[in-house]
């Protein structure tokens, strides 16, 4: 009897583990969707991590951020891509208390490489301000310059939840002011220079290329934005409330966007953020609802989620944090046209991911800056999610040189 008893509770405990392995594993996807499994792999892993991290923070071991920042160096950068017949110099330097990673092209004419400048990519990365380093964008730097033949200039800020906002704008700013100010030392073509990020360094790309000129610094020939982070000012946008549930990459989740914008502001929040709780009845009904007015976006996205439930921030509770999330050095969607039209750089490429809570940030950014007449060029790939970049770097072309 004991035996079966020990027998059926092992079967049990698989059911459950097998159950638990396949809820985690098996996310509904497009019927087009390349490579399902592959993804599920992926979130199954960033799902992995996450409870790993969630146990040996609760047990004092380590903070769950160092768990991932590891699991996201692991996956991500700890492989040589690098060839030498690509003819690329690469070498670190460290300015103040910040790290750059510079990528040189090189000519096979040593005696041109001397005094030759070259088109340049200022390049912030992604991660949700709070991982991603040198080695975890080499995939994309390294690729970008090898393609396009650009010198590109990985520039790093400090993370959160050690450092709050402002320093990864200040640091962003500071080093991007620092190679302009010595572009004749890193050989810098200042008439051709690119601001890029994603994700949360498309936030800083924009926003850094708004300041440049602003403080009449420099006007950058163009911007390329993969899907940016650019206004916290509405999370009942469709794409929020339609991609936000799904887990993508089994990490960017409920808890965990309320997690970042704890560590980003200091601020700890509940689930009225999401209905955007953080803001009050004088705000939504300001000037800085029609920044993001949700009739620039697509027609198609809006019929499923036309009805929008809002609560306010009646007593004040959020102050703080809406005084940080809307301002224009956060969300840089959250200023008028005139100073979009006079702040933006000459030409925009903008990507956008169709299974990405991002995406309609975009989208709104796009419609507003072709009412301005601006120079863009927008791609929305609509079975894809965020971080596609650093998967398909090496399956096309971003940058066509054309300088």
């Amino acid at each position: 009897m004991n035996d079966l008893k020990t027998k059926t509770t092992k079967a049990a405990v698989l059911i459950l583990i097998a159950g638990s392995v396949f809820q985690l594993i098996n996310q509904p996807l497009p019927d087009d969707f390349e490579q399902p499994w592959k993804y599920r792999l992926i979130c199954f892993g960033a799902e992995l991590s996450n409870i790993f991290g969630y146990f040996t923070e609760k047990v004092g071991l380590l903070h769950r951020v160092n768990v991932t920042r590891f699991s996201y160096h692991m996956s991500v950068g700890a492989f040589n891509i690098r060839d030498q017949s690509d003819n690329i110099s690469v070498h670190d330097e460290i300015i103040e208390h910040l790290s750059i990673r510079v990528y040189r092209p090189m000519s096979w004419n040593k005696a041109k490489n001397v005094n030759e400048t070259l088109p340049t990519i200022l390049f912030y990365h992604g991660g949700g301000y709070f991982v991603g380093s040198a080695d975890t964008l080499e995939p994309v730097t390294y690729l970008m310059a090898k393609y396009t033949r650009y010198i590109v200039v990985y520039i790093d800020y400090r993370l959160i939840p050690e450092h709050r906002y402002p320093a990864a704008y200040h640091d962003s700013l500071q080093t991007a002011i620092y190679l302009i100010n010595n572009h004749a030392k890193y050989s810098i073509d200042l008439e051709n220079l690119i601001i890029m990020g994603d994700s949360a360094g498309g936030n800083l790309a924009t926003v850094i290329g708004q300041q440049l000129i602003a403080q009449n610094i420099i006007k950058p020939k163009l911007q390329v934005l993969i899907y940016p982070v650019l206004q916290f000012f509405d999370f009942t946008l469709p794409s929020y409330a339609q991609n936000l549930p799904k887990r993508i990459l089994g990490s960017i989740s409920a808890d965990n966007f309320k997690n970042f914008i704890h560590y980003f502001t200091g601020v700890e929040v509940d689930d009225t953020i999401f209905l955007n709780g953080h803001t009050t009845a004088f705000q939504k009904e300001s000037k800085l609802a029609s920044y993001v007015d949700r009739n620039y976006l697509p027609k198609k996205y809006l019929s499923k989620f036309s009805q929008v439930i809002s609560v306010n921030d009646t007593y004040g509770k959020y102050s703080e944090l809406s005084e940080i999330l809307l301002s224009s050095k956060v969300s840089p969607l959250l200023v008028d046209d005139l100073y979009l039209d006079r702040n933006t750089p000459v030409n925009t490429i903008l990507l956008t991911a169709g299974i990405d809570m991002l995406r309609d940030d975009g989208f709104i950014y796009a419609a507003r800056l072709k009412n301005l007449g601006k120079k863009l060029s927008i791609c929305t790939l609509k079975i894809c999610f965020t971080v596609f970049l650093a998967c398909c770097m090496d399956r096309f072309n971003l940058l066509e040189p054309s300088f």
